[in-house]
């Protein structure tokens, strides 16, 4: 089976199960990140159009336009600059036009008891992972509001992740994360317009990982099942479908149980 045969089947599964429109356009902030790849690769294999963000790693958005195809568009943004993060946005949807699906990946990460937690440290969390949320949709919502559509979706992480020991400001910015996009839910609902959390849990590349660290992940989440960029990839496009037109204000994890 050639390539192409492969392509066609992956459109006509995607397209089918109503996962991802062909005339679907989507913006994914930041696209370089593993899961927002993932989802960028997902919409253009339907067909649908896709612009994302990157911040400074110009290199890797240049591969990923390669490898979606010159229709598709990218922005060097600092979605944590509430200017910068505007003039962005509003370009978006002036190149893009009608935006169906806003996917939000951005995020940071690192591990420290709360008196060992530094000021640049705590603040460097609450931008990354809820102010740059907050100015994504403080600029998108006149956007959506206007078109009368569209569904927003970020990524957490699963209380099995949060409720870890010294990641006091990890879990206080995630928590933000899930509060601000629970009140655009119940604000912007009147609008037409969407806004769920995705919750991963341990999201692993599968062939990075030694046997040991395999078992060690795999013995916390009782599927026993490493989760990958691609699970959370198809859990935001299924929150963003019609598949899921009923459903707002929702945190779903994607952890293999790791929070049970």
């Amino acid at each position: 089976m050639d390539k192409l045969e492969i392509r066609r089947i992956m459109i006509a599964t995607l397209v089918r199960e109503n996962m991802v429109r062909e005339n679907m356009t989507t913006l994914v902030v930041s696209g370089t990140a593993d899961s927002g790849k993932e989802v960028a690769r997902k919409v253009a294999t339907a067909g649908g159009s896709v612009g994302f963000t990157y911040n400074n790693s110009k290199d890797e958005a240049e591969e990923l336009l390669d490898e979606l195809s010159e229709k598709h568009e990218s922005w060097n943004c600092d979605i944590t600059d509430p200017d910068d993060a505007e003039s962005v946005i509003n370009d978006a949807f002036e190149t893009l036009g009608e935006i169906d699906a806003i996917v939000y990946t951005v995020g940071v990460i690192s591990k420290a008891a709360i008196d060992d937690t530094s000021p640049e440290d705590w603040q460097n969390h609450l931008d990354a992972n809820v102010t740059g949320a907050y100015n994504l949709i403080h600029a998108a919502a006149p956007h959506l509001k206007d078109q009368g559509h569209g569904s927003i979706v970020a990524l957490s992480a699963s209380d099995g992740i949060i409720r870890g020991d010294e990641f006091s400001a990890y879990d206080a910015s995630k928590r933000g994360l899930e509060a601000l996009v629970q009140e655009t839910a119940r604000e912007l609902g009147p609008h037409g317009i969407r806004a769920n959390i995705v919750a991963p849990g341990f999201i692993r590349d599968p062939d990075a990982l030694s046997e040991d660290q395999r078992q060690y992940l795999l013995d916390q989440q009782p599927l026993k099942q490493l989760t990958t960029p691609a699970d959370i990839a198809e859990t935001c496009l299924y929150l963003c479908s019609d598949n899921a037109a009923k459903i707002t204000g929702a945190v779903l994890p994607v952890d293999s149980g790791l929070a049970l």
